[in-house]
């Protein structure tokens, strides 16, 4: 069996030509953003008269154009509008060479926000706070549950060997959550099969980066498939997406995620091995850390080395096919895994100068 982890493997062995991102210097303290948001909020108070102006231009030109009543025909309506546009000309000079000369400013503070946001840390006191305002930070499938069920998804991700980040839908998260057992998860999954497939057909729609469109044509198949009854083949495709995905840009995508965590272990298994045991409590992430950690949650034990698995295993799969690795059960946290990778890189690879490699 060639294993992920081993060095010399033919199919187990990753491409790391895109390299680790170097390891980035403390950005801007909270006085910094703080100060910020001042600027901001200014400039915002300093523009008003100038919307106010925006403002009585449109209502002058559009009164010109809807009320003929107020001239002789149609050509004296259009000749009236023309003139109060051009009287209003310079008066909307003014406002927009206003609104240009804050462009700059508005992309420098935006710049310095991020950069403060990426470093913030999440002490688990504060992991109530990020609950409670979990929209720039958890998929939308896990906005409004509480701290103790993002720690229980956390649990259950990394057991049970799949992902619940932007599907399926919040119904089926929170039935999943009163369980106790595996065995009963999965009973639940199995009846909600059909759903759960909607749910990651309809999320794919918003997976659209270039480099990713042959990756998500192909877990539409694996859908199609999984709805007829192959289950053998569902699972089979949605690992070798799974596997695409990271040999392309998965690993290179975890090092610019986690800059602050030393890797000393090569291959899928070993990379993110190497994050999840850094950040073990998960107290030492930062808030926009989160919803890449819950991507990989649930991704140990698809590249976990070993004979057996009592969970999908990729690895297993496609170097020891048999009834055992190829379980029903298997299938949707197969596709879950996939489509949760996909979604993360499509955030990844949608922002400017990431180079190769968007909740």
């Amino acid at each position: 069996m060639n294993d992920e982890g081993t060095p010399g493997t033919e199919d187990g062995k990753e491409e790391f030509d895109q390299g680790a991102e170097p390891r980035q210097s403390p950005g801007p303290d909270l006085s910094s953003f703080m100060k910020s948001t001042v600027q901001t909020e200014a400039w915002l108070t300093s523009i008003e008269p100038v919307l106010h102006q925006l403002g009585i231009f449109v209502e002058s030109t559009r009164r010109s154009i809807v009320a003929p009543a107020a001239l002789a025909n149609t050509a004296n309506v259009a000749y009236q509008a023309t003139l109060d546009a051009e009287g209003q000309i310079p008066a909307l000079a003014v406002p927009v060479l206003a609104l240009q000369s804050h462009f700059s400013d508005i992309y420098d503070w935006h710049s310095r926000i991020s950069d403060v946001m990426e470093r913030v840390s999440l002490p688990l006191a504060l992991l109530k706070q990020l609950a409670e305002t979990a929209a720039p930070f958890l998929p939308a499938n896990l906005s409004g549950l509480d701290t103790e069920d993002l720690d229980t998804i956390l649990e259950m991700s990394q057991n049970d060997g799949l992902s619940l980040a932007w599907a399926p839908r919040t119904e089926t998260v929170v039935a999943l959550l009163a369980l106790a057992t595996r065995e009963e998860r999965v009973a639940l999954l199995s009846k909600c099969r059909d759903d759960v497939l909607d749910d990651v057909d309809a999320s794919l729609e918003t997976v659209t980066h270039p480099e990713l469109t042959d990756l998500v044509t192909i877990l539409r198949a694996v859908i199609r498939t999984a709805r007829a009854g192959f289950n053998e083949g569902a699972q089979a495709l949605a690992g070798n997406v799974l596997e695409t995905a990271m040999k392309k840009h998965g690993n290179a995508w975890i090092r610019r995620s986690f800059p602050q965590v030393t890797y000393p272990k090569a291959g899928h298994h070993g990379t993110i091995g190497s994050v999840l045991d850094d950040t073990d409590d998960w107290s030492d992430l930062t808030l926009l850390q989160f919803k890449h950690y819950l991507a990989l949650a649930g991704m140990r034990n698809a590249f976990g080395p070993g004979a057996t698995q009592d969970t999908f295993n990729r690895h297993l799969g496609a170097h020891h096919a048999s009834p055992d690795t190829y379980r029903p059960e298997f299938v949707l946290p197969a596709i879950l895994l996939a489509h949760t990778l996909l979604r993360a890189l499509n955030q990844d690879l949608g922002r400017p100068g990431d180079g190769e490699d968007e909740a």
